[in-house]
């Protein structure tokens, strides 16, 4: 008798069991998946409108991220485990945009279909209801091969310092069909880093961008030889430089800046650099370098001393590579109030 009530209880939650985990239930669960043309497709991903009016960001290989509020069917236990799975990002999901279903052109494609599809969902035994955004629009094109285009170094802050030269100077470059007659001058490379001192020849990686006028590229080479050769320094000296006086805002127009005696009122810099950028330097120092000290509340109570003060330099945003050498500059000054009417 005992052991027939055992059964029955336990077959009793067994079957409370089994039916709780097939009541379907609808959940809504905010999501992200990565919208892509396959590997060996000749199609490429140029534009994708989610209706949200933001800019869906590219991703370094040409996919496209997009956000989604998704309302799934499935039991509690498989939908608890998804949204566990996406929210903690154990779960990726990647939607393939396949030759045999699209061609180039725009398309409106319904985001319940690329979910749907999706290989990871269907085996979680879970189904798409509702999806908002219901609709993305997405615009494909063709890759084509441009056995020739030149490389060029991208410009920098630190490019007036070296030339460069690529190796390879070319490379065969598959870019959408609507670039395959237009002119491309070059397609840039980039340095990730740049040595402080630059020898002779000194060899450097540098990487292939994979984008032209903000459509994507796909190079041969990801990678390239990188030649440096440091550009000609020479050095000259500037001045004479008034020295303007930096202050806390509510000082500003109560103080006189007093020097002390004899001592040189305005100054002169030491600077090293290309000798094409000292030279706009030398033609118009006044108005391409910037002398200043900075002073507060505390060269006001020097009574008849004098506090020794470093001068900054600044050189406007046109002059490139040009640096001050030499010892740092010093001046001694002090703050008088003005007096009060």
């Amino acid at each position: 008798m005992g052991g027939t009530f055992l059964t029955v209880a336990v077959l009793t939650g067994l079957l409370w069991v089994w039916a709780d985990q097939s009541q379907l239930l609808i959940q809504e669960i905010g999501l992200s998946f990565v919208l892509a043309t396959e590997a060996d497709s000749s199609l490429v991903l140029l534009s994708v409108d989610d209706g949200s009016g933001e800019a869906v960001v590219d991703t370094a290989t040409g996919s496209k991220p997009i956000k989604a509020k998704v309302s799934f069917r499935g039991t509690r236990n498989r939908l608890t485990e998804l949204q566990a799975d996406l929210q903690s990002g154990q779960l990726e999901l990647l939607s393939y945009l396949s030759e045999v279903t699209y061609g180039d052109g725009e398309h409106d494609i319904a985001v319940i279909n690329l979910l749907n599809a999706n290989d990871k969902l269907r085996d979680r035994g879970v189904m798409v209801e509702e999806a908002e955004p219901a609709n993305i629009t997405v615009e494909l094109d063709k890759w084509v091969r441009r056995e020739k285009i030149e490389l060029a170094l991208k410009k920098t802050s630190e490019s007036h310092r070296f030339e460069a030269s690529i190796e390879p100077p070319e490379i065969a470059v598959d870019v959408p069909s609507r670039l395959k007659d237009r002119q491309i001058e070059a397609l840039l490379v980039e340095l990730p880093h740049i040595p402080e001192k630059i020898t002779p020849d000194q060899e450097v990686t540098g990487t292939v961008l994979t984008e032209f006028e903000g459509l994507p590229v796909r190079p041969e080479l990801s990678k390239v030889r990188v030649i440096l050769q440091p550009r000609e320094q020479s050095s000259a000296q500037l001045g004479p430089l008034e020295m303007k006086v930096v202050l806390p805002a509510d000082m500003i127009g109560k103080y006189d800046l007093k020097f002390e005696k004899d001592a040189d009122k305005v100054v002169y810099v030491s600077v090293v650099g290309p000798p094409a950028e000292l030279f706009k330097l030398q033609t118009a120092p006044q108005e391409k370098v910037r002398a200043y000290i900075r002073l507060s509340t505390k060269h006001t109570k020097l009574a008849d001393g004098f506090d020794k003060v470093t001068v900054e330099f600044e050189l406007d945003d046109d002059v490139h590579g040009v640096e001050v050498s030499g010892s740092p500059k010093t001046v001694k000054v002090r703050l008088e109030r003005k007096p009060t009417d």
